[in-house]
């Protein structure tokens, strides 16, 4: 079975909260496509929790695709990670890391300034899967602590795990 990308780096040495472009590629006519890890948490030291995640879901997709959609790039999808540590977000086009980390910060002060009263957009039960499970005050605190600490940059290569490793890995 192929490895996939995110299991090729060193999560142990992954800083956070940051960008990290995962994977680059293109479509058969000739599009780029982007996957970016947008991390919130260091991976294994905590995760986000499920009803701020889920705010956070509803409202940062809308937020990032303001901040980052242009005429030489747009979001098709941004999704929570499994491990609730962050969100994938896969686009056409190609930005700088630097802006994906500058888009970031503005969606999460945009998040972080909503009114405490602020309706979740979608959270009923015709669009929204889990309609009653939200909490825009964990998906505030969540952006808080991540504008507090500072977004960075993650460069895969820095963080590559060699190919000894990954066997090493592969036996246990």
């Amino acid at each position: 079975m192929p490895l996939i990308d995110s299991f090729q780096v060193d999560h142990t040495i992954m800083r956070a909260p940051s960008v990290r472009l995962a994977k680059s590629m293109h479509t058969p006519h000739g599009d780029e496509i982007e996957v970016y890890d947008l991390r919130f948490l260091r991976p294994n030291e905590g995760m986000m929790p499920g009803k701020g995640i889920h705010t956070l879901e509803h409202f940062f997709a809308s937020f990032m695709r303001e901040h980052v959609n242009s005429p030489r790039c747009e979001v098709i999808d941004i999704s929570p990670m499994g491990c609730r540590t962050g969100f994938y977000m896969s686009l056409i086009g190609h930005p700088e890391p630097s802006e994906v980390a500058a888009a970031m910060e503005s969606a999460l002060r945009d998040l972080a300034g909503l009114d405490p009263d602020t309706r979740v957009p979608a959270a009923n039960p015709y669009q929204c899967g889990s309609y009653e499970y939200h909490s825009l005050a964990e998906a505030q605190g969540i952006a808080r602590t991540v504008l507090e600490r500072g977004i960075v940059v993650n460069l895969s290569e820095d963080m590559a795990l060699g190919e000894d490793k990954l066997r090493e890995l592969d036996g246990q």
